[in-house]
């Protein structure tokens, strides 16, 4: 019964990839398209994290963990361009 279920829910959250990724091509303006990369990391980490569970593997786990690290270094620097004109 719970692997039918987490893959009803793997399915749910890849079908939550495809308004991320649409906004990430076709968004107006720069901040969209940040946020909407955003979201689809996040989206992509609960993927991973719930893959790890299914499969009882520890390894997709670590895949998410930089994932995740490198979605927020990216969105902070990306952030502060678009504030300031400059990272550093």
């Amino acid at each position: 019964m719970i692997s039918e279920l987490l893959y009803i829910t793997l399915f749910f959250m890849v079908l939550a990839l495809i308004p991320c990724i649409y906004r990430v091509i076709v968004g107006p303006t720069i901040p969209d398209r940040v946020v909407a990369l955003d979201a689809l990391t996040i989206v992509l980490v609960v993927i991973l994290g719930v893959y790890s569970f299914v499969q009882e593997s520890i390894f997709f786990l670590d895949v998410a963990l930089v994932l995740s690290i490198i979605s927020f270094v990216g969105t902070v620097t990306i952030s502060k361009y678009l504030d300031e004109g400059s990272v550093f």
